[in-house]
């Protein structure tokens, strides 16, 4: 029998997946070429499966066969979000050598990621706190260059995105704190954090596609 869930698990990424929903619906519908717009639905299904498969997996007291399946889903969502997130920056904020290096580095991983999900899904979550910031701060060598392609405050909501992401992480990853874990603990935080980098990278990932 499935362990009792916190009351709030959850319900974070469901209201993100219909925020998520709109949002990249308004970013779609002002592309004007095709490179903005193939840009753009990579980015969204990359959102999407994140917190759709986060939403689906956390709200629902699934049988133990479905559960093992989602979880496998589940992270290896956070991977495809994570290359989807890269993949405009790569199009548009660098070099057309840099940007097709990163891209193919970060899709990579990814796929590793995804394997490790699938093929080795109860590893400790230490372990996946790590994979996770390993591949979102592949992006770090091209800040200088992204800064000088799409502005200084573009750069510094994609850093702030991402630091908030990395707490995240290590609050998943450590299981801290515990606040209340019958209504909203260690991971629902997490929950929060990752809904609240979205966000922010967003904004950024907005501007510098339809710039």
């Amino acid at each position: 029998m499935e362990p009792k869930k916190p009351l709030l698990r959850g319900h974070f990424h469901q209201s993100m997946f219909f925020i998520t929903l709109g949002a990249c619906s308004l970013l779609i519908a002002q592309c004007e070429n095709a490179k903005q717009l193939a840009s753009s639905i990579i980015y969204s299904i990359g959102l999407l499966s994140m917190f759709g498969i986060s939403a689906l997996y956390h709200r629902i007291n699934w049988s133990p066969d479905t559960r093992a399946i989602l979880r496998k889903l589940d992270h290896s969502g956070i991977f495809i979000m994570i290359a989807g997130s890269f993949t405009p920056i790569t199009m548009f904020a660098l070099s057309s050598s840099s940007g097709m290096f990163l891209l193919k580095t970060i899709w990579v991983v990814t796929l590793l990621g995804v394997l490790k999900s699938v093929l080795f899904a109860h590893l400790n979550k230490k372990i996946n706190m790590l994979l996770y910031l390993i591949a979102g701060y592949l992006i770090m060598p091209y800040v200088s260059e992204i800064g000088e392609n799409v502005g200084s405050v573009n750069v510094w909501l994609l850093v702030a995105g991402g630091i908030v992401y990395s707490v995240g992480a290590l609050s998943y990853g450590f299981k801290f704190p515990k606040l209340s874990p019958r209504v909203f603990g260690y991971h629902e935080l997490f929950h929060v954090f990752v809904s609240i980098a979205a966000i922010i990278h967003f904004i950024a990932i907005y501007s510098i596609i339809l710039h």
